[in-house]
């Protein structure tokens, strides 16, 4: 029998040494057009990034190793070009010398893989510009990543870098750039990195990414690339906004390699991919194929569907061996388990997505959690985000996702082989998991899933989501059962505090008809309170799915909207560190690692209470979160906050207590206007635009934090054209696009009200709203538009008009504390 195998690497190499291994006799020749037969694609960036320095390690076999071991032939640089099923043969290409030549087989392994999708974009083929799929493609980027070094320390500056598209390879080409010294910039045409995450859970990696000092730019596209004099490029994106960079490399992603397939006829399933049985034989009877170019069943989800990851090829390229052999092998599905170093983050996924099943019609449950990745009171854990989907009747788990620090992978196995295994949630609650301080919990975090889903099914606990706020809370009273300090840094609007110990003493008067909507920072305090006001008799009581943790990451972005700081910190609210007056000397070094929020909170301000004026407080956290909890807890009572810089999966922070001694500047002065622009009215635009410009001439800040009708006032006349869905379509058509279309409040008559004003505006000398709207951003004045607003009515960034800052109600908030006057327009 004679095998030939078309490509190499996962596929190729796996069907040739499994086919070896079963039959001695079998003449097996493979033919791969690369250089390289066998290598760890995987392992590319890092080496890029010198995290593996030794290039060597990546080649795992060539065509010699391959021969002395298994008597393969191998022939490098032979790409094949035709391929005749009727005469079973192949015609190959030398790709150094053009030389062409047929090959016959009696069975025939197509794995040739996939090829990087090329942009159609002016400009696209300049020398800056790569792509990044085998050892050739990381030689080019390395050797020009190298030199541009080199150019940059004599030019007296950074390296420059431009990564197009936010998956896997993007985030670790852009990881590895960052460990070379250069500045980076992601461009993303979604509006979350990491597509294999549902949102909710890329938001947390993606502002660790921030915080490593990668600018994102989400919700646009590159749409141009030119030429610099210099060698670099300008990459200019569809929102208007152009980068600078020394190269860029393109990672939009992959497309299966079926020319050949095609032209000879084989079946072709639905996504493009050639069709296979579950031996992994196509549809002519003497060819299979394998890897990034096949379909394959889904486990959980209808159909079929091309899964470009290793693990699968390498499994399919067994099978297609071993039913070459004569074996009666099946491969049944792929459930697309895969996971991502981000820096100090691990991020996964496995089964089906939310969006995956919504896309299909599929029922299902969602749990959301954050246990840490070890026992809370060991050093070294950190807070971990878990989404677990299940079948509504059933408990059938249908897709996990987990962000996080310590112990990701291994909760990701856990949940992908109880996937493969079909499990239930009630199984995650009584799976034996190993555990001791330094590895787990004694309810692991798995356990803890099954928990949680299962009291969904019984009944014990219903749940409201973040996505469906505001309509999950209407006509409801929403109570916040965090501590008063942890609602004073942040809370939900319209929340009110009624910290758990208090909740039963409280709720006596509160009429149990009325609908109740419970939150806490993660959902376990909240789960307590609804157990008790149930039991009490309340008959519509609901607590948020993950809590607070998990409201911000859909309501409270904006710091996933604006650029990094230079000190790579990720300031929930643009927080500026101020010079600050003399401190005592004092320093108590405060180890707050392992505790889960409030816990850090909680513990410097108990701190910080025994202190004296100007005493210092370096403490040392290990939740993310506190990037975002400190500064604002420091705003909120009054200290300073002099130092914030990442430390492991955490932050080491140096605060100052507040008082005689030093006091935040912030806090001495009140210098500063807020508005609420929320009418979307010409005349009272105008009147905000007035007074902010007042304001900005007598010396005094100004932020406008500009939200539902108010937003069209940022609106562009001529935004740039994208994909819009139907209900936003109509939005976009019903309301007006910018400042020069805005009705009057009252007398609009049509528009004929409007074109007066303008007219008697002009007569008088008054600046027109645009002008008005210039002059405040010249001026200084930070114009916020509101994301949640932004979500609800389908507006995207590249919508608005430019200088226009992206936040949430923190940001608002954060602002007002700073104001000596806060109005709403």
């Amino acid at each position: 029998m004679k095998l030939v195998v078309v490509g190499g690497v996962a596929g190729g190499a796996s069907v040739a040494a499994r086919a070896r291994r079963l039959n001695e006799s079998a003449e097996i020749v493979v033919l791969e057009r690369g250089d390289y037969v066998s290598f760890a694609n995987c392992g590319l960036p890092y080496h890029i990034g010198g995290v593996i320095a030794d290039r060597s390690r990546l080649l795992l076999q060539t065509p010699e190793s391959l021969r002395e071991a298994l008597d393969l032939d191998v022939r490098i640089d032979s790409e094949v070009v035709a391929l005749d099923p009727v005469a079973r043969t192949v015609t190959v290409r030398d790709v150094k010398t053009g030389r062409e030549y047929t090959e016959a087989y009696d069975s025939l392994a197509l794995c040739a893989g996939a090829d990087p999708v090329q942009l159609s974009l002016p400009g696209a083929d300049l020398p800056g510009i790569h792509v990044l799929r085998n050892v050739e493609d990381m030689d080019r980027i390395k050797a020009h990543l190298d030199a541009a070094i080199v150019q940059a320390k004599v030019a007296g500056r950074t390296v420059r870098t431009v990564v197009i598209g936010a998956g896997y390879i993007g985030v670790e080409m852009a990881e590895n750039f960052r460990h070379r010294g250069a500045e980076v910039a992601i461009v993303e045409i979604a509006n979350q990195i990491l597509p294999p995450l549902d949102k909710e859970v890329s938001i947390p990696v993606e502002q660790h990414v921030r915080g490593r000092g990668v600018e994102l730019h989400l919700g646009t596209a590159a749409a141009a690339f030119t030429a610099r004099t210099d060698g670099g490029v300008r990459v200019e994106l569809n929102s208007g906004t152009t980068l600078e960079a020394d190269l860029v490399v393109l990672s939009a992603g992959v497309r299966p390699n079926v020319s050949l397939a095609r032209d000879a006829g084989l079946a072709m399933g639905s996504r493009g991919g050639i069709v296979v049985d579950t031996h992994m034989r196509t549809s002519d009877p003497h060819i299979w194929a394998a890897g990034d170019a096949v379909e394959t069943p889904h486990t959980v989800l209808p159909g079929t569907w091309i899964t470009p990851l290793a693990g699968p090829a390498n499994r399919q390229a067994r099978v297609a061996a071993e039913s070459i052999c004569g074996r009666d092998t099946e491969y049944l599905s792929t459930q697309g388990t895969s996971v991502v170093k981000v820096f100090e983050m691990t991020a996964g996924a496995t089964g089906a997505t939310e969006r995956q099943l919504v896309q299909a019609g599929m029922a299902y449950l969602t749990v959301h959690l954050h246990p840490s990745g070890h026992a809370g009171y060991y050093p070294g854990t950190a807070m971990m985000h878990i989404k677990v989907l299940f079948a509504p009747e059933t408990g059938l788990l249908l897709g996990a996702q987990i962000a996080g620090f310590d112990g990701v992978d291994k909760r990701l196995d856990v949940f992908a082989t109880a996937i493969r295994m079909g499990a239930t949630v009630h199984d995650l609650e009584g799976f034996e998991l190993a555990y001791a301080p330094p590895f787990g919990s004694a309810k692991d975090p798995v356990n803890m899933a099954g928990f949680l889903a299962t009291n969904v099914l019984k009944g014990d606990l219903k749940l409201w989501y973040a996505q469906d706020f505001p309509a999950a809370v209407d006509g409801a009273r929403i109570i916040d059962v965090r501590t008063r300090e942890e609602y004073d840094i942040w809370h939900i609007p319209g929340a009110e505090n009624v910290p758990l110990p208090t909740l039963r003493e409280a709720s006596v008067s509160w009429d149990p008809s009325v609908p109740v909507r419970l939150y806490c920072a993660v959902g376990f305090r909240s789960y307590l309170a609804y157990r008790s006001l149930v039991q009490r008799g309340f008959a519509d009581v609901k607590t948020l799915s993950g809590g607070s943790h998990t409201f911000r990451f859909w309501h409270d972005l904006e710091q996933s909207r604006i650029e990094p700081h230079a000190a790579e910190i990720p300031y929930a609210e643009g927080v500026e560190l101020a010079a600050v007056a003399q401190g005592t000397g004092e320093v108590v070094d405060l180890d707050c690692t392992g505790l889960a929020c409030p816990g850090p909170i909680m513990k410097l301000s108990q701190t910080i209470d025994t202190l004296d004026a100007g005493d210092d407080v370096v403490v040392h956290v290990s939740d993310p979160g506190f990037a975002h909890d400190g500064p604002a807890w420091a705003s909120t009572k009054g200290h300073e906050l002099l130092s914030l810089d990442p430390e492991g999966p955490g932050y080491v922070a140096r605060f100052r207590k507040g008082g005689a001694v030093a006091s935040a500047p912030a806090l001495q002065t009140k210098d500063q206007v807020s508005f609420v622009v929320f009418s979307g009215d010409l005349d009272k635009v105008l009147a905000s635009f007035i007074i902010a410009n007042g304001a900005i001439a007598m010396g005094q800040k100004v932020s406008m934090f500009f939200t539902f009708w108010g937003l069209n006032a940022l609106r562009r006349e001529n935004p740039p054209v994208r994909d819009k869905s139907a209900l936003d379509r109509m939005f976009g058509m019903m309301m007006p696009s910018g400042p020069e279309k805005l009705p009057l409040s009252q007398m609009n008559m049509a528009g004929m009200g409007p074109a007066m004003i303008k007219h008697v505006m002009k007569e008088h000398s008054v600046q027109t709203l645009p002008e008005l709207m210039t002059a405040a951003r010249d001026g200084g004045a930070r114009l916020i538009g509101c994301t949640m607003t932004m979500d609800l009515l389908g507006i995207a960034e590249s919508d608005l008009l430019d200088g226009v800052e992206l936040g949430g109600v923190a940001t608002f908030l954060a602002e007002a504390q700073k104001s000596g006057t806060t109005l709403f327009i």
